[in-house]
């Protein structure tokens, strides 16, 4: 209790702290009215943006923070009727780094051009429109002042890129109606964001940043003049057809609907979503006891699911399977956004019971760009239920320093043992970081919690802290180095027994002919039914590793469980020719003792073929040794109105043992989404 005492004493202080802070000048553009709408075709045309305020000036955030960026860069912003336009002129002496054909490939690994709105000027949330000299459309929804980046996120909107001589330019056409944006303001946030791979640059407009997307420290857009409130409704239907090994052919439909209720607040519904689209996960090594957390693919869920990326998650899409329907309600008035999703899923069985599912956060906004958000979490089924009621703060203390905090109730069962908070204090930029974090998670706090989310244990009282520095030295022999350290102990709240602690630290020397060498150890003590003591040490070599096209292999050695083990780990990346690229990761362990047979080699190989960036060809092929599973899944995909007009041919192979021993599958999917605006 004193612990719990002193905490919040501090977040007090803290928080009367803030006002000494002053905010630093914030660069302007005026936003230009079009006289017509302009061609998207990557061109710049001087006539239609003559009379427009150019942004230029670009800072570098790495690797000479605080330097004028080594290329120059110009952006216009203008508007016409119901669409934003950006057209961009990168100049580029040294050579253009592009491979990466995938949409929504947001990285450093290749050049890029960005454009972030604030449209809600509330120095937190809003959007990232990229592109690459290849014209790769990627778009992302930001959240938390850069810290919740959602690239599973997709709207409508338009780019080209065309090279000139001495640079590239791209434009940018992007509809209203793609947005969700505070009506009547005459301001946004906004800035520009630019990656220069040869120089391992990244720049940006409005100044020198502390991290990317830091929406609190962009500059500003005035002028913009939004179109009139309008009820926007659409619908996407979808057909598809099924075949798997031993029946026949099947037809589904189903479909969404999305209603643009406000330019601020829309509303999504789902009948019968199909996920067949969605490829397996690819599988990973396991060296720990814990369930491994997946990534959500599937595009119902996709909408606002950055919300909920909390520390303590009490909202875990992957844990709703089948959905009979659902919906789901977002968007911000004032200074709260909100995000409101409820499913139903089919009785499949006793075990598997029809369930409703609702998910319900809100976040209210206070100072210059904290937040203070509140999340309830309930799954219902006949006379069962769990139920998580979660108040979460993330406070900006000046540009560096953050304080972060989580306080978790559940049910059923009594408060303290089904509770769990924490308090975390850190200072952190894009070259260095350190935080220290305390923690209680009670003992039966799991049991309730992983019905809707993701704790990977519990009955714990927790201290860790990380610390990491990369040194940019850019002389003949390195590029970089970069050193970290993350530490983490737990006691049982329950006995005071120490249950755990791990040990990590880590080097990496990145040298100026591209080749890295890594190195890493880690020491655990873990208490299960005995003790366990831990170990391995990690060597890594690699080349070319902070660019898309690169190749990486690993050696790592130890004890693990009352085992001896080694893992030998490869893989990499290239394209073989302008459309065709492939990607292959392997990794081979072994333990001895193996009296469970868990020695594994497991391969994974992705090809993908662009005959353009809305039609492509996809195989995904991966097997393991262990359990001698075989997948195959290949996707030819075609976004006729891109993103959501699509059609997909999909053929799938799956091959998995066990004790009772499973048939093959051969499965094969025709899917077809067309959507239509019934009110726009």
């Amino acid at each position: 209790m004193k612990i719990r005492l002193k905490s919040y004493h501090l977040l007090i202080l803290l928080f009367i702290v803030v006002s000494s802070f002053s905010a630093n000048a914030q660069k302007n553009v005026k936003v230009f009215q079009l006289a017509s709408a302009p061609i998207i075709d990557g061109k710049f045309d001087e006539t239609i943006w003559n009379g427009a305020e150019l942004a230029t000036g670009f800072i570098q955030m790495e690797p000479q923070s605080g330097n004028a960026a080594t290329e120059k860069t110009e952006a216009y912003f203008g508007w016409f009727e119901d669409k934003i336009y950006f057209v961009i002129n990168c100049y580029q002496s040294t050579p253009v780094t592009a491979k990466n054909q995938s949409r929504d490939a947001l990285s450093k690994n290749d050049d890029l051009i960005a454009v972030i709105l604030d449209t809600y000027n509330d120095s937190r949330s809003g959007y990232i429109f990229a592109t690459t000299p290849l014209g790769i459309q990627i778009d992302s929804k930001i959240n938390d002042d850069g810290r919740n980046n959602d690239i599973n996120w997709d709207t409508e909107w338009k780019c080209q890129v065309k090279p000139f001589d001495g640079g590239w330019c791209a434009e940018f056409e992007i509809p209203f109606k793609s947005l969700k944006y505070k009506k009547g303001i005459e301001n946004w946030g906004i800035n520009f964001g630019r990656i220069i791979r040869s120089n391992f640059e990244t720049a940006y407009w409005s100044g020198e940043l502390s991290d990317d997307f830091r929406m609190s420290q962009g500059g500003k857009a005035s002028g913009i003049v939004t179109p009139g409130s309008k009820m926007k409704l659409s619908v996407f239907p979808y057909l598809s057809l099924f075949k798997t090994t031993g029946e026949d052919w099947s037809l589904d439909g189903g479909g969404d609907v999305r209603w643009q209720i406000s330019p601020n607040v829309s509303f999504n519904g789902t009948i019968n979503p199909d996920f067949a689209t969605v490829e397996a996960d690819q599988q990973q090594i396991n060296l720990t006891r814990y369930e491994l957390r997946y990534p959500e693919k599937r595009l119902f869920f996709q909408e606002g699911n950055e919300m909920y990326n909390t520390r303590i998650k009490t909202f875990y899409s992957r844990r709703i399977q089948d959905i009979d329907f659902g919906s789901r309600l977002n968007g911000k008035i004032g200074r709260t956004q909100f995000n409101v999703l409820n499913v139903k899923t089919p009785d499949l069985s006793a075990e598997e019971p029809t369930t409703w599912f609702t998910a319900a956060r809100a976040k209210v906004d206070f100072l210059k760009s904290s937040s203070l958000g509140l999340t309830l979490v309930d799954k219902s089924w006949g006379d069962g239920y769990t139920r998580s009621l979660s108040l979460d703060y993330m406070m900006n203390l000046g540009k560096y320093w953050k304080l972060t905090g989580q306080f978790v109730g559940s049910a059923p069962g009594n408060l303290w043992d089904h509770s769990a908070w924490f308090m975390r204090f850190a200072r952190e930029n894009n070259i260095y970081h350190i935080h220290f974090r305390y923690t209680e998670i009670g003992k039966d706090f799991r049991d309730n919690v992983n019905q809707t989310g993701f704790v990977t244990d519990d009955d714990r009282r927790e201290m860790d802290s990380d610390i990491s520095y990369k040194w940019w030295l850019q002389n003949n022999t390195f590029e970089y180095i970069e050193v970290e350290s993350r530490n983490n102990a737990f006691w049982s709240l329950e006995t005071g027994n120490l249950r755990s602690w791990n040990f990590t630290d880590e080097v990496d020397f990145y040298f100026k002919n591209k080749f890295n060498f890594e190195y890493s150890y880690n020491n655990e003590y873990k208490l299960y039914e005995k003790e366990f003591h831990n170990h391995r040490h990690k060597f890594g070599l690699g080349y070319n590793t902070d660019e898309w096209s690169h190749a990486v292999v690993s050696y790592t050695t130890g004890h693990n469980f009352d085992r001896d083990f080694y893992l030998v780990s490869g893989g990499g990346r290239v394209k073989l020719f302008q459309k065709l690229s492939l990607s292959y990761t392997g990794n081979w362990l072994e333990f001895s003792p193996d009296v469970d047979e868990n020695s594994t080699f497991i391969n994974v190989v992705t090809a993908n073929y662009n005959f353009t960036n809305d039609l492509w060809l996809q195989v995904f092929a991966q097997n393991n040794t262990k359990n001698e599973n075989v997948y195959f899944y290949g996707k030819m995909g075609w976004r006729f109105k891109p993103p959501f007009g699509a059609l997909y041919l999909i053929y799938s192979y799956d091959k998995f043992e066990d004790e009772t021993g499973m048939p093959n599958t051969n499965n094969f999917f025709v899917k077809l989404t067309y959507p239509i605006s019934l009110v726009n």
